[in-house]
């Protein structure tokens, strides 16, 4: 049976690639912050805690992994940090850069290095478009994902002859509950429809979209599934399912 690591699995995005994996028959072993008990649908696959904020915690789950290896690799942790509309102080900067950047690399590191020789491992890291068109208010999430998008870099590298490829999954904007909470809220105090509400958000969160809605996480799901395909042609391999997010020329 194959192996799946989904690494932030516990909601959202994560949630969704956990569950489609186990039902497609795979083995998975998901990864959250959140106890068992609050993470839905928990029961279809192997969830483990784990707080990305801590290094220690990193090293006990690779500790616990054992040397069986993994066909599929799916990093999607992340936080945008507490702090709204004022730049992050620097102990949560610190935090940020540790969650979003600096743990998954060594614990991606550590894992692809103890990946079998005759199993090959396809890793996908998922990152934002944010890295595209910082502002004051999202600075410091964009850099700390524009960090990840040059450690992951320098991954496919390290494992250039390694039986593992490293690819980017580059997303634009996602459905996440709290998005389409606030957005049926604006469209019911204004009396309009939900997707015009989508629509004037799309238009003015980044002039370059080209899209008139979110992007499905099915649609996340298969691109996961394309640059796991690609086996050992993948590395290094930038999939950007952004909405042309970066305009033109990118």
């Amino acid at each position: 049976m194959k192996r799946a690591l989904v690494i932030g699995a516990s909601q959202s995005l994560g949630s969704h690639l956990v569950t489609r994996l186990a039902s497609n028959g795979w083995h998975v072993v998901g990864t959250g912050r959140r106890p068992a008990s609050d993470v839905p649908g928990s029961e279809a696959f192997e969830y483990v805690r784990l707080d990305l904020s801590s290094p220690e915690e990193a090293r006990r789950f690779l500790e616990g992994a054992g040397g069986d290896g993994y066909d599929l690799v799916v990093h999607n942790a992340v936080t945008y940090g507490g702090t709204q509309g004022k730049p992050p102080e620097l102990d949560e900067l610190e935090a940020m850069f540790r969650v979003n950047a600096l743990v998954p690399y060594r614990l991606l590191h550590e894992l692809l290095a103890a990946q079998p020789a005759d199993r090959f491992c396809s890793c996908v890291v998922v990152n934002s478009d944010s890295i595209y068109h910082a502002t004051k208010q999202s600075a410091a999430y964009a850099a700390t994902k524009a960090a990840l998008r040059v450690l992951t870099t320098s991954l496919a590298d390290t494992f250039r002859s390694a039986p593992v490829s490293v690819a980017t999954l580059l997303l634009g904007p996602l459905p996440d509950p709290r998005k389409l909470a606030d957005f049926q809220r604006v469209a019911e105090r204004h009396g309009v429809p939900v997707e015009e509400v989508k629509r004037a958000f799309l238009r003015k969160a980044n002039p370059f979209y080209v899209i008139d809605d979110l992007i499905d996480f099915d649609a996340c799901y298969r691109s996961v599934e394309y640059l796991a395909g690609l086996g050992p042609a993948g590395n290094g391999m930038v999939c950007r399912l952004d909405g042309g997010s970066a305009g033109s020329l990118i």
